[in-house]
């Protein structure tokens, strides 16, 4: 009988369509770190954890995956990569449309940048939200088309839907970036959370850039998608928030 001892199974992530070339640059920028990897015609399968990574490779690593959209976390060295599954983009937008649907229906202006990476070199730390938007902050970057964390601020609110375990904690890298307002969808419910003058997160039932909306509001519309299609969703939204803002 083997005395052998199992290993607990490597934390991998799968990357999907990526060329050769993209293959090639990711293998030059992070080599050094020796991340166990499988490339198979445009599939690439590696571990997803990293230690000791330098700023300047990090920022080599996204500018070699250029507009491939790579979910992850920097955080001081330590580069975590998220492959989501199919259910995370399906509640990613349905969440997003929530909040683009009500700033539309009640004029409050905002500017999605979706998965734009927000990194601070000074700090040490970056990340790539699930949706982020610009709400009190949206006219200081109104117009722009990139994000420069050197000039603009962060942004006034982060989408965070977290349907698989991650071994780099994601709200204190938030924190540190200075992000006002964060939504969080763990499995099964989604949470607010708003940054308070110590740079902690604090839980909030109400919504701090558009606060006419609650938590149980937009979880009520996540289970209503059990049975109703996200445009049907959404008018019930809407009719319930114009009954409570005349009362």
């Amino acid at each position: 009988m083997s005395t052998e001892l199992s290993q607990p199974a490597e934390p991998r992530v799968v990357l999907h369509e990526i060329s050769w070339r993209t293959y090639a640059r990711i293998l030059e920028t992070l080599g050094e770190y020796h991340p166990r990897h499988t490339y198979d015609r445009g599939l690439l399968e590696m571990q997803s954890v990293l230690s000791g990574v330098t700023w300047v490779d990090y920022a080599r690593f996204l500018d070699a995956l250029g507009d491939y959209a790579l979910r992850h976390t920097f955080d001081r060295g330590t580069l975590e990569m998220m492959a989501p599954r199919k259910d995370h983009d399906w509640i990613k937008r349905f969440v997003g449309r929530i909040v683009e649907t009500v700033a539309f229906e009640f004029d409050i202006d905002i500017q999605c940048i979706g998965s734009t990476t927000v990194a601070d070199e000074s700090l040490g730390r970056g990340f790539q939200p699930d949706e982020a938007y610009y709400i009190a902050n949206e006219p200081v970057v109104r117009a722009k088309s990139t994000y420069d964390s050197s000039k603009d601020p962060p942004p006034d609110l982060v989408v965070e839907i977290d349907v698989t375990s991650s071994s780099v904690e994601r709200m204190p890298a938030f924190a540190a970036l200075g992000i006002r307002e964060v939504w969080r969808f763990e499995g099964k419910a989604l949470r607010i959370f708003v940054l308070d003058a110590r740079r902690e997160y604090r839980e909030f039932e109400r919504s701090d850039g558009l606060p006419l909306l609650t938590c149980e509001q937009i979880n009520d519309s996540l289970r209503k998608l059990r049975s109703m299609s996200e445009n049907a969703v959404l008018r019930s939204l809407i009719a319930d928030l114009r009954r409570a803002a005349n009362r």
